[in-house]
């Protein structure tokens, strides 16, 4: 996850709560994943703009219907607010929902909020960039 330099302590702590979520969506840990997404979390996915629930997120993973090889951010930047950081940037991600692999390379927007000391993702969203000509 490329990040640029040296970075305030909210941004360091919610960088390590955003490699936890990319191992946990990897690996399809519905467990760990749990504990880093805020109640009221989404995800809105770039291939379809299908918005699922913190819940459909989830149950996703359990049932092994959501499978990620490459979740990669080579680009994050950070807009820092009390209690609430934005990432956006760039991502990678290789998919094998159906048996096939499939590449998907985005901007990406995800939204953190500090809760109980704790930083849990409240959104995610994506948008696929345009194939090359």
């Amino acid at each position: 996850m490329a990040t640029g330099n040296a970075h305030t302590e909210a941004e360091r702590e919610v960088l390590a709560a955003v490699q936890r979520w990319l191992v946990g969506t990897m690996s399809g840990d519905a467990n760990a994943l749990d504990r880093l997404l805020a109640p009221e979390y989404t995800y809105t996915h770039a291939s379809n703009a299908r918005v699922d629930s913190r819940a459909d997120w989830l149950e996703s993973f359990r049932t092994g219907g959501r499978r990620y090889i490459v979740y990669e951010l080579p680009e994050v930047e950070f807009r820092t607010y009390p209690g609430v950081l934005v990432l956006s940037g760039r991502a990678h991600q290789e998919m094998n929902p159906r048996g096939e692999v499939t590449h998907l390379d985005t901007r990406f927007t995800s939204v953190w909020v500090e809760s109980s000391g704790e930083w849990r993702c409240s959104a995610w969203q994506a948008t696929r960039l345009a194939d090359p000509v």
